[in-house]
């Protein structure tokens, strides 16, 4: 089982913001309307087929990845649907959610992935990523489940954008960048399975490592989010905000901004962060 990590973020709670509808109430209705777009979509889809497998509606042997089924019969559903089952309702299953929620989160609202696409680009790239390294590793169909190995590419992808965050893991506190290899160490102790954390790693190193020190190195841009996604992403991206901010960024504004509007003006400074946004931004400190 994944340890229980307590996460105490600087938040700043604010009982009324700017005076939008009144107090915000910290209710679960609240909570799943405040996630960004894809976390949110994400966590709706996998509680959804959760909910089908345990009723025995749907046969989980359906989305299962399975290469000779991908190439033979061209079920080709299967390269996207295997991260969406993490396991009948557990334990487990809640706290790789909790991860998923949590640092899906964190990391949609980085600004790396300002532009409308640019997180779901990613979100597709690590599928197909962990899809071809499951390949190499159980030849040759491939590991049926990938969603534990997506939760983990995430996770890790997020200690490479904020390698100072602070965590509390069974209270030692612990930087951003170490908490992927602790959360290792840790399986390994209790007797668990690493081989989805070691494959979540790699897949979010190869992307890490083409997506920042390719370009930083080398010169070269190896990975660039396609027009069209930013095409269809841009009809869902927060008005009048400029990179990535969230609910926040959207609430506060300029004075000549009130009513909205996305004009041809360079957009307003965005608000402190709410939901651990920037590089640097510490999670659980004093």
């Amino acid at each position: 089982l994944k340890p229980f990590v307590l996460i105490r973020s600087k938040l700043q709670l604010r009982p009324r913001q700017l005076g939008l509808d009144g107090a915000m109430e910290n209710t679960p209705e609240q909570w799943y309307k405040n996630l960004p777009i894809l976390t949110r979509i994400g966590l709706t889809v996998i509680f959804g087929v959760t909910v089908l497998v345990q009723l025995e509606i749907l046969n989980p042997m359906l989305i299962y990845l399975n290469w000779p089924l991908v190439i033979n019969k061209l079920q080709v559903w299967r390269l996207l649907t295997s991260v969406f089952f993490f396991g009948k309702f557990s334990f487990q299953f809640l706290f790789q959610l909790y991860f998923f929620s949590s640092f899906s989160s964190k990391l949609e609202n980085n600004e790396i992935f300002a532009q409308p696409g640019d997180y779901l680009f990613f979100l597709l790239c690590q599928i197909l990523l962990l899809d071809v390294l499951s390949l190499v590793l159980a030849w040759p169909s491939g590991y049926p489940m990938l969603g534990p190995a997506l939760v983990f590419a995430i996770l890790y992808y997020w200690s490479r954008r904020e390698p100072y965050a602070s965590l509390n893991f069974f209270s030692f506190t612990i930087k951003g960048y170490q908490f992927p290899f602790a959360l290792i160490f840790f399986q390994l102790l209790i007797g668990g399975n690493i081989w989805m954390d070691l494959l979540g790693l790699a897949s979010g190193h190869i992307y890490y490592f083409l997506k920042e020190v390719v370009p930083a190195e080398y010169g070269y841009t190896m990975i660039k989010t396609p027009a069209f996604l930013v095409n269809f992403m841009s009809q869902y991206a927060p008005r009048g905000v400029g990179g990535g901010g969230g609910a926040a960024g959207r609430a506060t504004g300029t004075a000549g901004g009130a009513m909205g509007g996305g004009g041809g003006q360079a957009p307003p400074p965005p608000a402190p962060p709410t939901n651990f946004g920037g590089t640097g931004h510490r999670l659980g400190g004093n």
